[in-house]
């Protein structure tokens, strides 16, 4: 029996050790919806930062999209810890365009300016300049080092129409000009074009910003301008709130948004900035062509890899889930060189067979890369020598439990109860009783065939005689499928006659 339950512990160690393996080495990290966060395209990564799910939580959760191959990575399991936050603003900074500069927010935390190093997976906070304007939902965009932040929301509600700038080069604040300045806002966007930076829509302390109205500020003259932008002829473009924005070719792509909790009729919209004129692209989905438009998000990001714009995360405000808008689970990709969009999952954007447009991340190379790549090969090194020294140590055990075992009945001078079709003494005997001593039998099982005894006259009688006595059993043959479980000592006398008796020995043969 202790061998049996050996085996079963054994089974059970391989099968916890197995679903660790399942889970901690080849488990794919998939990301949870979220809300209010942030997304940096740095080399070939895309780098998420924070928001909410609306639950309680205390900190922020940081991953990246990309790499080689292409998959999902959760950098707190790296040890990346960043203090919770949501409406935060997070732009690129630094010399070596390798520093994302995380600011403001929706948080508890005092510490309201963090710097994350893509390269080491490391979040500080900086030396100098760590005191931050308290504000959520800013527009912000970087150029040469300097992040620019206009207007966003503060502690009781209040809105701000200043422009502060942060030099992540030399850690410190600056503050812009104000000479025209558009009114106190939040949830606009911000997008860099040519070092002008174009602020578009936002919720006002009373009413929402028109679409046309294009407020500029210029960074080399630290100037602001007022600029009217146009529609094509029959279309209307609601104002909104919450959206995002990105800049492919000259013309800034929005998307999504909320006007007073109603969707937008157009969800997504292209102002040229050449000519300040709104166009409604005409983009269709190869998947689902009975739904031509893409459904409306808030507070989500949008992404623009190589002319295919990724859209992650965010509200979805056609789903309502007591009063407020549900969480979007689903992934969308515009491929602007198709007009095409696609809804995915998290799934298929790490699948490379999937079959849906793959974003062309350039080629560069990124320690961090060789960072979750040595990590990985240590957790299954790891995992490789744990499963070795199990079976190293059950199999000693077993062995030990064998070897005491043999040694006992040997001891005891009784067979050992090791498996439970083994034949006892007095079945066996009763089993050969009932046999036939027939050359051709015993040859098969422990008879080796034997000379001819008439034509050896040199052979004495005794060894005549012992050619018909049963060999002991070796050690193997005990143990084998078969084995009668014959020891030395373990059968009286009594028990030994109970064979067939030996027929007489031939007489001598005369010459």
């Amino acid at each position: 029996m202790g061998h049996i339950i050996l085996n079963h512990n054994l089974i059970l160690i391989l099968l916890i050790h197995l679903f660790l393996w399942v889970t901690v080495v080849n488990g794919q990290f998939i990301p949870g919806p979220r809300a209010g966060h942030t997304a940096n395209l740095v080399g070939n990564k895309i780098y998420f930062i924070g928001g909410s799910n609306f639950s309680e939580y205390d900190e922020s959760e940081v991953f990246y999209y990309g790499g080689d191959p292409v998959t999902w990575i959760n950098l707190n399991s790296q040890g990346v810890k960043l203090p919770a936050r949501y409406g935060h603003s997070a732009n690129i900074g630094g010399t070596n365009q390798d520093l994302i500069f995380i600011i403001g927010g929706e948080t508890k935390d005092t510490n309201l300016v963090y710097v994350f190093d893509t390269k080491s997976n490391k979040i500080d906070i900086p030396t100098r300049g760590s005191s931050s304007i308290n504000r959520s939902f800013m527009g912000s965009a970087s150029h040469e080092g300097k992040i620019y932040l206009f207007g966003g929301i503060g502690p009781n509600d209040i809105l701000y129409n200043n422009l502060n700038i942060f030099d992540t080069i030399n850690l410190n604040w600056e503050v812009g000009g104000l000479i025209n300045a558009p009114p106190p806002r939040y949830k606009h966007t911000a997008t860099l074009v040519n070092g002008v930076i174009y602020y578009i829509g936002g919720k006002l302390q009373i009413d929402y910003e028109s679409m046309t109205n294009i407020h500029q500020y210029n960074i080399v003259s630290d100037r602001w301008f007022l600029k009217i932008a146009n529609l094509a002829p029959g279309n209307v473009l609601d104002p909104r709130a919450g959206h995002s924005a990105v800049l492919v070719e000259g013309k800034i792509c929005i998307c999504g948004g909320t006007y007073y909790n109603y969707v937008p009729d157009i969800p997504i919209a292209m102002l040229d900035t050449d000519t300040l004129q709104w166009s409604i692209p005409q983009f269709k989905n190869p998947r689902r062509p009975d739904v031509p438009n893409l459904p409306n998000l808030i507070y989500h990001t949008a992404t623009l890899v190589d002319k295919r714009m990724l859209i992650a995360f965010g509200n979805d405000s056609s789903t309502i889930i007591n009063g407020f808008s549900g969480l979007n689970n689903h992934f969308y990709i515009f491929d602007f060189n198709s007009s095409e969009w696609f809804e995915t999952t998290a799934d298929e954007l790490a699948n490379p067979s999937a079959n849906i447009p793959k974003l062309q991340f350039p080629s560069t190379s990124n320690s961090s890369d060789a960072v979750v790549s040595s990590n990985s090969s240590a957790i299954i090194g790891l995992s490789v020598g744990i499963v070795l020294a199990v079976l190293a140590v059950v199999g000693a055990l077993m062995f030990i439990y064998y070897r005491r075992k043999r040694n006992q009945s040997r001891e005891d001078g009784h067979p050992s109860d090791d498996s439970s079709d083994q034949i006892t003494s007095s079945q066996r005997s009763t089993l050969y009783a009932n046999q036939q001593y027939a050359p051709s039998k015993l040859t098969n099982q422990h008879f080796t065939p034997q000379p001819n005894i008439s034509d050896n006259n040199s052979l004495t009688q005794s060894q005549e005689y012992s050619d018909f006595i049963l060999p002991i059993p070796s050690d193997g043959d005990r143990f084998h499928n078969h084995s009668s479980n014959y020891y030395p000592g373990s059968e009286s006398h009594s028990q030994r006659s109970e064979f067939p008796a030996l027929p007489p020995p031939p007489p001598p043969k005369t010459l």
